[in-house]
């Protein structure tokens, strides 16, 4: 990660300017690279748990919205996995309103912080009780082994990638099993002010078109009725991911970000036996994103 003066930043955002654009400068980007989005997303930390409080019904019926989609597309049994989770917020809610009985639940941010705030909401407000995983993650690079996980969900989570939409489709649909049911901005249902705003953000567009292209299959697109902006309006894409044969694990398992080399817990830290790399847990979250790893041959 390219360093910046994070103090500089924090004070960008808290004058509630636009931080993301402010970081393009600095990096020299026109896009919204994984560094740009993890830094962004990692001064927030803290905003969306406060905004959900001050909110709460508003939070609860659009989480009860996607916990009465993401049930009809679950089986009993089935892993979850929960890309872009935030601060847990909303898959938290979705988990205590959830009828389906899950196998395994695990979620990944590409910041630690908002985990870390985010776990001591979830504790504080599950009702379920399903056990919940948290690690920090790239979507570009998941550490999971291919085809681990049964249904793969998001909640505005690929939003601010336009331009690499592609690439995290592919991503997803390595780890996928089943099906993908995301909660993510529909560029093609926005109003001509949505849609200019979108453009501007470098936000997603066509998810339908980037699926079919990558041999995928669209079964449904549901617009979501209790949408917090109207100039971001929310619908529900369940996918297919492309048929191939391959080899499918019956249980999550971590990998290399991106790879199907195992990894194995060992104390404070996850170790690939076949690769050398170690990858740290800070209080009790694991920091799976390839930036992280640390060479340490010997332990092989």
């Amino acid at each position: 990660m390219k360093f910046i003066d994070v103090l500089e930043a924090k004070s960008i955002y808290q004058k509630g300017e636009n931080v993301t654009n402010y970081l393009r400068k600095k990096y020299g980007s026109e896009d919204n690279t994984s560094e740009i989005i993890e830094i962004a997303y990692d001064l927030q930390a803290g905003s969306y748990v406060e905004n959900v409080k001050s909110n709460f019904d508003k939070a609860n019926c659009y989480a009860n919205e996607l916990s009465n989609i993401l049930s009809d597309n679950l089986e009993c049994g089935d892993s979850l996995l929960d890309v872009g989770t935030g601060e847990i917020t909303t898959l938290t809610l979705v988990l205590n309103k959830l009828k389906t009985e899950l196998f395994d639940v695990v979620a990944l941010d590409i910041s630690w912080s908002r985990l870390s705030v985010g776990m001591q909401f979830h504790q504080e407000h599950r009702r379920s009780k399903f056990p919940l995983k948290v690690f920090v993650a790239d979507i570009k690079a998941i550490p999971l082994h291919e085809k681990c996980v049964d249904v793969v969900t998001s909640s505005h989570a690929l939003e601010p990638n336009g331009r690499n939409l592609e690439t995290l489709l592919l991503e997803l649909f390595r780890v996928t099993k089943k099906k993908l049911v995301l909660f993510e901005p529909s560029y093609e249902l926005n109003s001509e002010e949505g849609k200019d705003r979108m453009d501007k953000l470098g936000y997603i567009k066509d998810i339908e078109g980037t699926v079919s292209r990558l041999g995928g299959k669209v079964w449904d697109v549901v617009p979501i009725r209790h949408t917090s902006n109207p100039l971001n309006p929310t619908a529900c894409y369940i996918i297919e991911p492309p048929k191939h044969i391959t080899k499918h694990l019956d249980v999550v398992t971590y990998c290399v970000p991106g790879t199907n080399f195992e990894l194995k817990l060992d104390g404070q830290h996850l170790f690939s036996p076949d690769t050398g790399l170690v990858f740290p847990v800070l209080d009790d979250i694991a920091v799976l994103k390839t930036s992280s790893a640390i060479l340490a041959t010997l332990k092989s």
